[in-house]
């Protein structure tokens, strides 16, 4: 299934004419495909879906199949070929290249704009889904091997030290917690990702 959407319709100027790129889902079908040749881990894009312990954070990507033909004219995707990595509920990882870019974003359904774009870096976007699922779960006091064992499962190599670097004592968590941002910029660097 190809969706084809805005193209700049030829001009009756003897100038030459400039097509816009055309704004697509890569098909299902291909979708594996694209994601292994742009380097996501075998194993990850297997496990999307089917892992108990991510559920709801990193689902399939039949949603994500469902909506995105209705919001092809979002600025965001304009002009992109779109290959869904995974949903989150209404939310989406994509990649989406063209003719200068590839790159991997994530975005809500109902705006038309980045929430975080990760470049070609899927460390990154693995050590965030790690991240969520440690935060998802402090309260029920996550053990390491399993932590480790799902970090495995998504082709994320570092998840003891990332463990080693959220597992704090709650006053200091929730300290670092008050700048999320800058805490998850800061654990990146130290774990070398940026």
């Amino acid at each position: 299934m190809k969706i084809y959407v805005s193209i700049t319709p030829p001009s009756e100027s003897p100038e030459p004419v400039n097509y816009n790129i055309m704004t697509y889902i890569i098909p299902k079908e291909n979708r594996i495909k694209e994601l292994l040749n742009f380097g996501l881990p075998k194993i990850f894009i297997e496990n999307i879906g089917n892992l108990e312990e991510l559920k709801y954070r990193v689902e399939d990507v039949d949603n994500a199949y469902f909506y995105l033909p209705t919001i092809l004219d979002y600025e965001i995707l304009n002009g992109k070929r779109i290959v869904p990595i995974f949903s989150c509920g209404e939310s989406f990882m994509v990649l989406i290249l063209d003719n200068e870019t590839e790159k991997i974003i994530y975005f809500e359904l109902e705006n038309d704009q980045v929430y975080k774009d990760y470049g070609r870096n899927i460390d990154l976007m693995l050590m965030d889904i790690m991240i969520n699922y440690f935060d998802d779960h402090i309260d029920d006091e996550i053990v390491l091997g399993k932590y480790i064992s799902i970090g495995e499962r998504i082709g994320f190599e570092k998840s003891k030290e990332l463990f080693q670097l959220r597992n704090l004592s709650i006053d200091d968590y929730n300290s670092k917690a008050e700048n999320i941002e800058n805490w998850r910029i800061e654990i990146a660097k130290e774990l070398k990702i940026l």
